[in-house]
């Protein structure tokens, strides 16, 4: 009861507490712009974000680079930071106006083209891929062709598509079994009305302050279709919930059309197929250097097994274990935070600013509920003072002691879509070491350089390690075209937990992005 009441708080004051804003598309999770406006909160230009709740609409895009424009014009600022911040406010320059001025950017409007990226990826045995929005490649050539449409019809009504053409040379890596694809990898229309939105359609989220994965939700799967509602810029809610800073809300719903989920209960012989999945994510800053956010994710019901309304909130908002019934679920829940601390190098030359961040997650009911699995990570800015360089190191553990099989996997409702797990790439008792440094230069040449280090069946005799080495360069032509290479090695021992089965396989990408 106590979790019901908190969400109908939660959703009702922002329902009543909204200011002018404007139907707005969001942010693929997978674009630079989050990479980008990272780099800004670094500099100190931006104090209001909320970086653990991705995507971000377009509306909250300018609302954050406005920001840091009048911060800008009162402190000085690196000269990459700066050429940064002139690039970002160009490419969002109708949402700045609007953030600044409500009403001045037009009402309706088309882009056939928004977007348009054509890529290239040989892989020299089945390299793991992961965090790319479900998109398999297999041995051989592999190629890939997207472009982004978007509009707005009246400040109320918004739209988005991203169609997809896919060609693999093997598909499940069999000899001459290609195959070319055509689908739709997203596409969704928002009625929006203050800064509360209702969006309809294909998307991808990511829940949480990692930058390598995270527990609950993250674009390890594919774009799966939902309802969703939302705020779309951060807001101050009324009353005393304002000591609780810029505050943004996730509730998603959905029914998940997946031929991998077949599954008939044992014991009662129910259909689970196309069984729903329910979200909720609560984020908010309550200081300009703390960041909180709280998740929940639940699946239940399907083909055979229909339920009510009183019978949602059974089994989602109450904390018992009903197993082979029709309130049967699958839940995960989890809480983050981040912790920014800005001026290091005033004390030790080992970064300008320090972000520490981390998230605990809990598989199953219980008081307090258990099977816990954790992610904590830090990113060094301008590491070891260099100018543009950051160093990131993160570890998550997905291997509880007392069930170490428990994420993720579940008899009647396996927490998946379309064969990838919705949070962590690593899966189920398993644990990974992430390392990153990467640097932007002020001719727009940037590098990333990399190491992974993954361990799967850790509860088994034979524990299979995955060791990958990946070195990425980027390279913005113009201020519409960018250049993306990519390299990386990986070796496996003990491939499928068989012993001394050992793999090494090659990845290759060369991808070409164009911004009308």
């Amino acid at each position: 009861m106590q979790k019901s009441k908190l969400l109908i708080i939660s959703v009702t004051v922002v329902l009543f507490y909204v200011t002018t804003a404007y139907a707005s598309v969001n942010i693929p999770v997978n674009s630079s712009f989050y990479g980008d406006v990272n780099t800004l909160i670094s500099k100190g230009l931006i104090e209001s974000n909320l970086s653990s709740t991705k995507p971000f609409t377009r509306a909250e895009a300018g609302r954050l680079v406005a920001e840091a424009i009048e911060e800008s014009e009162e402190k000085e600022v690196p000269t990459s930071a700066a050429n940064l911040l002139d690039r970002m406010s160009k490419e969002y320059k109708d949402e700045i106006s609007e953030a600044r001025a409500p009403g001045s950017a037009p009402r309706t409007f088309l882009k056939p083209v928004d977007e348009f990226s054509v890529s290239y990826n040989f892989m020299d045995g089945p390299y793991s891929t992961f965090n790319n929005e479900g998109i398999d490649y297999y041995d051989g050539h592999n190629a890939m062709i997207q472009f982004q449409s978007m509009g707005r019809l009246w400040n109320v009504f918004s739209y988005y598509i991203e169609p997809m053409i896919l060609y693999n040379q093997q598909v499940g890596n069999v000899d001459g079994n290609d195959e070319t694809e055509v689908r739709l990898h997203k596409g969704y229309i928002k009625f929006t009305t203050g800064d509360f939105e209702i969006a309809v359609g294909r998307d991808s989220l990511w829940w949480g302050p990692g930058y390598h994965g995270s527990l609950l939700i993250s674009n390890n799967a594919r774009p799966f279709d939902m309802i969703k509602l939302s705020n779309e810029r951060a807001v101050l809610l009324p009353w005393i919930f304002s000591y609780l800073g810029p505050f943004r809300f996730n509730l998603i719903f959905s029914r998940l059309d997946d031929d991998d989920h077949n599954i008939t209960d044992a014991a009662t012989g129910d259909d689970l197929s196309k069984p729903y999945l329910h979200g909720l994510r609560l984020n908010f800053k309550p200081h300009p250097l703390l960041e909180v956010g709280l998740s929940h994710l639940v699946m239940f019901g399907g083909e055979g097994r229909s339920t009510s309304f009183k019978d949602f909130f059974k089994i989602a908002y109450s904390n018992q274990n009903r197993d082979g019934t029709t309130l049967e679920s699958n839940q995960e829940l989890a809480i983050d935070l981040a912790l920014s601390i800005p001026n290091v190098d005033k004390f030790i030359p080992l970064a300008s600013s320090i972000k520490l961040y981390g998230e605990i997650g809990a598989e199953d009911t219980g008081t307090p509920p258990d099977r816990r699995a954790y992610l904590a990570g830090i990113t060094l800015n301008d590491a070891f003072t260099v100018k543009g360089m950051q160093l990131r190191v993160e570890y998550a553990d997905l291997s509880p002691d007392s069930v170490p099989t428990a994420w993720y996997r579940h008899a009647s409702y396996p927490m998946s879509y379309k064969g990838r797990g919705f949070g962590h790439h690593a899966g189920s008792d398993s644990d990974d070491l992430f390392v990153e440094l990467s640097q932007t230069f002020e001719n727009s040449f940037s590098y990333k350089i990399g190491f992974d280090k993954e361990r799967n069946g850790i509860s088994q005799t034979n524990i299979q390690e995955k060791y990958q080495y990946f070195l990425e360069t980027g390279y913005d032509i113009d201020d519409r075209v960018d250049l993306t290479l990519r390299y990386a090695y990986e070796e496996i021992n003990n491939s499928e937990n068989i012993k001394d089965n050992k793999q090494k396989n090659h990845f290759i990408g060369i991808e070409l992005e164009y911004d009308f």
